[in-house]
């Protein structure tokens, strides 16, 4: 299974979170990795902040989603949202169409947007999908119904985009939507676009002539694709055709079929297939007549804390954003959560109770600005502006677990299945520290606090306002321990799946 193939299904419950000793399980050999501290290798952009995905435009009224948006923003520092939709029948943008063209309706968004920036978080703006009196067919996805076909004629297309960017600059400046981006459609080389390639490439370019009418500042981009496809013929279509490109955006899963994006199946490693098709992607967009848009993942996904570091770590410098989908468990493409502990996507869960994703996210940002050198292995090493060190480290099972990075939540490893793999002793040697104590903090899923509360509350189905509560506050402690460095070296052993920042001076 896929997360193409996303069936829900329920989490196991799990034991509690404790930090791994080296004699309480058995162990791998210990890898030395050398840390340099002083030996910079340049600015490290925190680009996986820049944003994060979310459902369908139509959750983000709910008081759950809003929450958990501040929670996410607050503590793992999202900066923009993108989400399907927002141009759906449910919104009612596009009421009808006229002589005159659409006739159009942005009170939905309006409230919407104007939340949005009140947390402090920017729209990054998916068109999608096509509303109901412009479709030609009657075609959908989800269980929202977002109608896939292409538009009866694309020029009303173009003025309900023109009318929307106008009513978005007039209410929030131009100086702050000139900041966001629009995308035009979402994965258009599936089931969620019903036309051909190149009826996709029309709307793309009547979609840039209708921001850029508004104004050259507003920033367009596509074409959206699934598994980094089409980004060499859309940007030749462009430029045939002069259509502007301010970025290119495309999806990649760690799962996704590699004849797809490489031509062969098992070209690499499932740990190896992001950062490899992205540099694919970076060489695509090179050799075009757009050299220097800059690459937007506007959808990634895993379960996996340490299968996220490696890849924040291996993706740096191949794409400027990275959107992790999604940041809360507000989610409906195959319908309402049937659970409340259920494996739909979100690294915050169901009321706002926080998943070992979002703890690793949370670490994330505690990373420094400046990355320094290290030795091979697991580790990314950095430096904050106030000279203080901070260097995540993980044990991802790439033999063992094939899967354990997968897209779809409902495809990883169970926690059980994890449970019994081997520690990862490291012994890093931090250069210029002789003795001192680092803090260490530990994200374990398989040791998932919150699992470990639920199970023992009985599991219930409909958890009271004072569990809810309790759950919260399991998923939001951070189990942190001070451990001693002695000539400069620090000794720990990893359990599978988990991640640990280390953080010195």
């Amino acid at each position: 299974m896929n997360r193409r193939e996303f069936v829900s299904s329920s989490v196991a419950a799990l034991g509690s979170m404790s930090v791994a000793s080296a004699s309480s399980r058995r162990a791998s050999a210990t890898r030395e990795i050398l840390i340099q501290p002083h030996r910079s290798t340049g600015a490290f952009p925190h680009y996986w902040q820049a944003c994060a995905g979310s459902g369908h435009a139509a959750l983000a009224l709910r008081a759950e989603w809003q929450s958990d948006l501040e929670l996410a923003h607050r503590q793992a520092g999202i900066q923009a949202v993108r989400f399907h939709g927002v141009l759906d029948d449910d919104l009612a943008v596009c009421t009808g169409v006229d002589s005159s063209g659409p006739r159009t309706n942005f009170v939905f968004v309006d409230q919407i947007y104007d939340r949005m920036l009140e947390i402090g978080v920017k729209p990054y703006v998916e068109l999608s999908f096509m509303p109901g009196p412009m479709a030609s067919s009657a075609n959908t996805v989800f269980w929202y119904r977002g109608n896939t076909s292409p538009p009866r004629r694309m020029s009303d297309w173009q003025r309900l985009i023109a009318a929307f960017a106008h009513h978005l600059v007039e209410r929030y400046g131009l100086e702050e939507v000139a900041q966001w981006r629009f995308e035009c459609w979402n994965e258009p080389n599936l089931s969620f676009w019903s036309g051909s390639k190149q009826q996709y490439f029309e709307l793309y370019r009547h979609t840039a002539a209708a921001l850029k009418s508004v104004s050259p500042r507003l920033q367009v981009g596509g074409p959206a694709t699934a598994m980094t496809m089409w980004i060499a013929d859309f940007l030749s279509d462009c430029a045939t055709h002069g259509t502007p490109v301010d970025f290119v955006s495309t999806h990649i899963y760690p799962d996704d079929p590699q004849e797809n994006i490489f031509g062969r199946a098992h070209e690499y490693p499932y740990d190896q297939v992001m950062p490899r098709a992205l540099e694919q992607a970076n060489r695509q967009i090179r050799a075009s007549s757009y050299p220097h848009v800059p690459l937007v993942v506007s959808e990634w996904s895993s379960t996996d804390p340490a299968f996220i570091a490696q890849m924040i770590r291996d993706c740096a410098g191949l794409t400027d954003t990275m959107s992790y989908w999604t940041f809360c468990n507000v989610f409906e493409e195959r319908g309402p959560n049937r659970s409340f502990m259920n494996d739909t996507y979100g690294m915050i869960g169901t009321r706002g109770v926080p998943r070992p994703t979002f703890q690793a996210f949370t670490l994330l940002r505690r990373l420094g600005e400046l990355r320094v050198l290290t030795g091979a292995g697991p580790v990314l090493a950095t430096r904050r502006s106030d000279g203080s060190l901070a260097i995540m480290a993980w044990h991802l099972e790439a033999g063992r677990h094939r899967q354990a990075g997968a897209g779809t939540p409902a495809a990883a490893p169970r926690a059980e299945r994890l449970a019994g793999g081997p520690l990862l002793p490291l012994s890093l040697k931090v250069g210029g520290v002789a003795t001192a104590t680092a803090q260490v903090t530990v994200v374990d899923p398989v040791r998932d606090p919150v699992a470990a509360a639920y199970a023992a509350m009985g599991s219930p189905a409909y958890p009271t306002v004072t569990q809810i509560r309790a759950l919260r506050e399991a998923g939001a402690r951070q189990i942190t321990h001070r451990m001693p460095v002695e000539d400069g070296r620090l000794e720990l052993a990893l359990a599978p799946a988990s991640i640990a920042l280390i953080e010195l001076g």
